[in-house]
């Protein structure tokens, strides 16, 4: 594994509030977190913590009301909206417990298709999905599309286009959470291949207690506070 010296991402006093009514809900409450190049980070936590609105943030996809995010050297929530696609397109891959693939494409196109949002010619983006898909193991799978897939052929199809920019860390929100025990199994031993080969990082939201002790760091969410959790 390469030197974990370089950060890919860091967050500082990270805060986040929702307003309900007259209720004030502190989601995020000054969170730090480094991931460092080719670090596998696990996030566990009770469901409402405040893992998934992290997770949101640290993607740009949600803005904090305080703090900053930091992508390979870039504030994201300073960005302007066509600079955050960018970064996110360029640095980042995202992978959810439901798949999002798009139903009526192969799944060689919607591989292919983070590398054409990012103006790859066709051919070129083609010949990348169809390798990031044979690494996936799933090199006989090019023209099904979705219906035609189980769930965990979906979910490695779902990998495979989050990982085919070559990013520089995986965002994964319960990667395994709709999965079979065995199927879930195969998907965690699949991103720590991928963190190898491809020095790709992983921050893992899960409750599996399982992949967040395979990790080499875990954190835990409680109330919108996050700290080192001790998972071994």
């Amino acid at each position: 594994m390469s030197n974990q010296s370089e950060n890919v991402l860091v967050a500082r006093n990270v805060s986040k509030t929702f307003v309900d009514g007259a209720n004030k809900i502190e989601v995020l409450k000054r969170v730090d977190i480094e991931i460092a190049k080719a670090e596998m980070v696990a996030i566990i936590g009770a469901s409402g913590s405040g893992k998934s609105t992290l997770l949101h943030v640290l993607g740009g996809l949600d803005q904090p009301d305080e703090g900053e995010v930091i992508i390979k050297g870039k504030d994201i929530h300073k960005a302007s909206v066509r600079q955050q696609g960018e970064i996110r397109n360029k640095y980042l891959g995202f992978v959810y417990q439901f798949h999002h693939l798009l139903a009526e494409f192969t799944a060689l196109e919607n591989v292919a298709m983070p590398l054409l949002i990012g103006g790859i010619p066709q051919n070129d983006a083609y010949e990348k999905a169809e390798a990031m898909i044979g690494k996936v193991g799933l090199a006989q799978r090019l023209t099904h599309r979705p219906a035609k897939l189980s769930g965990g052929e979906r979910q490695r199809i779902a990998i495979a286009r989050a990982m085919v920019t070559n990013p520089a860390c995986i965002l994964a929100d319960e990667p395994t959470g709709n999965l079979d025990m065995g199927t879930a199994q195969a998907i965690n031993e699949l991103m720590f291949e991928l963190n190898q080969s491809e020095e790709t990082s992983f921050l893992v939201v899960s409750h599996d207690l399982r992949l967040a002790q395979s990790m080499q760091k875990t954190y835990e969410m409680t109330d919108g506070e996050l700290s080192l959790a001790s998972t071994k």
